[in-house]
């Protein structure tokens, strides 16, 4: 029997803005700052945990 691995993803929209948190199976998750008008930013977690907590930070950072 074939293992897959979990698949997530989030996205978050705001004003021109949108942050995801996709799955690359194995090799970890990807979080992309996309904003309107400026280029596409990633940042590579190994772990779920990690890339939710660069997610959640900068969600809020978008508040200051």
């Amino acid at each position: 029997m074939a293992i897959r691995p979990l698949v997530f993803g989030v996205l978050m929209r705001e004003k021109g803005r949108s942050l995801r948190v996709r799955s690359e199976g194995n090799r970890g998750y990807i979080l992309e700052d996309t904003r309107v008008g400026q280029t596409k930013r990633t940042r590579r977690h190994r772990s779920l945990e990690s890339a939710l907590r660069d997610l959640a930070r900068s969600w809020r950072h978008r508040l200051h």
